[in-house]
């Protein structure tokens, strides 16, 4: 009788750890959760202007792939790691394919990332990346858009913060229209070839 007792005071106590995991994983919002798109249609045309600086579209790019990436210059290592990916699967196309891919990295940092400070941190992964990025509300359009998700975590101070955001890269064909996304942990290879079904 003692053991059924003990074995149903198990099973119970495994069924509230199983019941309260589910309540909590839908409670938060994990970075590489999506949000719905707003629109009906994924992806599209946009506009992006920093403060002070000149605005960026994606039909600038019109007739090259372009791969795109949200993130923040300041982010300590999803970021870094997803642009080196991406960089290198740039590096493995040939000299023909990489002229006509555009990469774009999206800050969602418009406060600190500004100017040469974005330019830098973009080209570093790759001669081909440029940085931009716009006003909170042209990149909160253009992130509902992809259906992507982000937002400001507060520091110890102000100007200490980080941004939880979405990890996953967009490839945008030459007539404009985006495919589906590469998910966070993609490979460069799997990169390099969605790239090149893109070409």
């Amino acid at each position: 009788m003692k053991k059924i007792i003990i074995l149903a005071s198990l099973i119970a106590f495994i069924g509230g750890l199983v019941i309260a995991q589910q309540y909590f994983s839908k409670k938060s919002l994990p970075a590489s959760k999506q949000v719905p798109i707003a629109g009906k249609q994924f992806g599209g045309e946009f506009t992006l202007r920093p403060e002070g600086g000149a605005p960026v579209s994606l039909s600038d790019f019109k007739g090259k792939v372009v791969v795109m990436y949200f993130g923040f210059a300041s982010c300590p290592d999803v970021c870094p790691t997803s642009l080196a990916i991406i960089g290198s699967a740039l590096k493995s196309l040939s000299a023909e394919e990489v002229s006509d891919v555009q990469g774009l990295f999206v800050s969602l940092d418009p406060e600190r990332d500004t100017g040469e400070k974005l330019k830098q941190y973009a080209g570093y992964f790759h001669e081909n990346f440029r940085g931009i990025t716009g006003t909170q509300e042209q990149l909160q359009k253009v992130t509902r858009q992809y259906g992507t998700y982000y937002t400001k975590v507060v520091g110890s101070s102000e100007s200490n913060y980080q941004i939880d955001h979405t990890s996953a890269t967009f490839i945008i064909g030459r007539d404009g229209k985006a495919l589906p996304p590469k998910s966070h942990g993609s490979t460069s290879e799997e990169i390099a070839a969605a790239i090149r079904e893109a070409l």
